[in-house]
């Protein structure tokens, strides 16, 4: 049996694209206007980006957009990695991909011509769009990670400036999909004044929500026709958030979960009929074996998404993750402490600018299920429960690891934060790169709860 969910390449087969209705038509409408305009997609790693970019430009698919391939010739490409490529490297590879997706032979003949040069310029680019363009077709580049241009000082402000004037005069929209705004991912201040930026759209990918998440999980459950419960689902939703890579990475193991080859890490959820166990569950050995497997595989990526935070939006997250674990005693604490920005704000002001960027990236999520989410200040959580406990095994000295109270005296002398005394005495429990963070959420948090009984629910909350 082949396992219908894959990670670590994009979704290429159309029919296993879930979600996103709403961005693809945003970009669609875009290339179908009179001037046919840019987009920029943004999204946090492995959110959906290229994915997303490889359905819009799918032969079976680009039709029922209104992009008929007989007037919209949609070229991939792939920056990824090239750390080292010109301006002169970038049109080339543009123009051997664009010789791929045309079918004039006159067209092909001025590639080729401006391939054969030893180097050309805008002008060349000008008269090749037009020559495209009187054969009633647009040419649009959809280029992936495409911070490798942004962020490479070969491509200076005059690069950048040529590209805006073809997408803009001479019919070559752009679909770039980056990590960041375009503007923030600039190798100097110089390149993000350039009007370069102002034609794109934003189109943020973040991650789905539960129903999306659900549905997708059954439709490819279907497709090998395993039995699933709530329960199987939950246990999904629970490790992996609405990341359409994390869903997949419990998918996959979900069902190995369920129906393990022989020999298999996940074998155990089956009788000795050989049957599933639990009317088609995997049994709670399996089930335990395949969080654990998911957690291998999504630990490399958690750590990337916490590296890529700034020390602020770490504080925000820990602050977020202590007031969301609480256990309050009664409704009037409940209110106080649940992660609500109003909340997030009070403990720590900076929360009010990183909460939106955190969402954005989905990191954080405005949580529909906590009491209180009807207000109007919605609590948050963390994208799941597996990135919870990973940031507080991360962050947490492990066994035969703390450090002295002697190095924490010497930590403060040598121009460590200054912490109330309970802070003081919690810090050992910590790694010492984390001393900077954690004091500031510690300190704030438990001045906010106002006893040393909240604070140390609190702490217990994060380790």
């Amino acid at each position: 049996m082949e396992n219908p969910f894959t990670f670590g390449n994009p979704v290429r087969d159309p029919r296993r694209f879930f979600g996103r209705k709403e961005e693809v038509r945003q970009v669609a409408n875009r290339l179908l206007s009179s001037a046919h305009e840019s987009t920029s997609i943004v999204g946090e790693r492995r959110i959906g980006k290229t994915s997303l970019l490889k359905y819009i430009a799918h032969p079976q698919v680009a039709p029922g957009l209104g992009l008929d391939p007989e007037r919209y010739c949609l070229i991939y490409i792939d920056f990824q990695g090239l750390t080292d490529i010109t301006p002169q490297r970038f049109w080339q590879r543009v123009l051997a991909k664009m010789k791929r997706s045309v079918c004039s032979a006159e067209l092909v003949a001025e590639i080729d011509r401006l391939l054969g040069m030893e180097s050309f310029d805008l002008f060349d680019l000008e008269d090749l769009c037009e020559a495209i363009a009187t054969e009633n077709l647009t040419t649009v580049l959809l280029l992936d990670e495409f911070e490798y241009v942004t962020q490479n000082q070969n491509f200076g402000p005059d690069f950048f400036g040529g590209l805006r004037a073809l997408a803009i005069h001479h019919n070559l929209p752009l679909v770039t999909a980056t990590r960041r705004e375009l503007v923030d991912l600039c190798h100097s201040e110089e390149l993000k004044g350039s009007p370069f930026f102002n034609i794109f759209a934003n189109v943020v990918l973040r991650p789905f929500h539960k129903a999306e998440v659900l549905a997708m999980v059954a439709a490819y459950m279907g497709e090998v026709g395993l039995p699933f419960t709530p329960q199987d689902q939950e246990t999904i939703y629970r490790l992996a958030g609405g990341f359409p890579f994390f869903v997949q990475i419990a998918g996959y193991y979900l069902v190995e979960a369920q129906a393990p080859p022989s020999g298999s890490p996940l074998e155990g959820g089956r009788d000795e009929m050989g049957s599933p166990k639990d009317g088609g569950r995997a049994g709670t050995a399996a089930l335990s074996k395949m969080a654990a497997a998911y957690q291998e595989q999504a630990d490399p990526h958690y750590s990337y998404m916490w590296s890529h935070c700034s020390e602020s939006e770490k504080i925000t997250l820990l602050a977020t993750l202590s007031l969301g674990r609480q256990k309050p005693a009664g409704k009037n604490q409940l209110k106080k402490s649940l992660p609500t920005l109003e909340n997030l704000v009070k403990i720590y002001p900076h929360a009010q600018i990183d909460v939106p960027e955190l969402l954005k990236r989905g990191l954080l999520y405005a949580d529909p299920d906590q009491p209180g989410a009807g207000s109007g200040n919605r609590p948050f959580r963390l994208l799941s429960e597996s990135l919870e406990h990973w940031i507080a095994v991360e962050i947490a000295a492990g066994e035969g690891s703390t450090e002295s109270p002697e190095s924490v005296e010497a930590w403060l002398k040598s121009g460590g934060k200054e912490v109330v005394e309970p802070v003081k005495g919690a810090l050992p429990r910590f790694k010492k790169k984390y001393w900077p963070v954690v004091s500031t959420v510690l300190q704030e948090v438990s001045i906010e709860l106002a006893s040393s009984a909240a604070f140390e629910l609190m702490l217990r909350a994060i380790v």
